[in-house]
C-alpha cells in the first residue's frame, strides 16, 4: 500500500514543479499574465511541498506515514 501511495505522491510533487516551473517560464516571456502566474504557483507550490514530504516519509517497508507536521 505505501509504494502506490509513494508513486502518487511522487507524481503530484513532479506535477506542481514542473506547473511551478512552466508558469514562471511563461510568465518571464511574457506569455502570462501575472495573475495567473500568481495562481498557479500559490496552489501548485504548497501541494508540491506536501506530496514531496508524503514521498520522502512513504517509507517502502512500513504501513505507517509519519506525521510531517506543519
Amino acid at each position: 500500500m505505501t509504494g502506490r501511495i509513494k508513486r502518487v505522491a511522487g507524481r503530484l510533487a513532479a506535477c506542481g514543479i514542473v506547473a511551478c516551473g512552466a508558469a514562471a517560464a511563461l510568465y518571464l516571456y511574457g506569455m502570462l499574465p501575472f495573475w495567473a502566474y500568481a495562481a498557479v504557483t500559490v496552489l501548485g507550490f504548497p501541494a508540491a511541498v506536501v506530496a514531496l514530504f508524503l514521498w520522502w516519509m512513504a517509507d517502502e517497508g512500513k504501513e505507517d506515514i509519519p506525521f510531517i507536521g506543519y
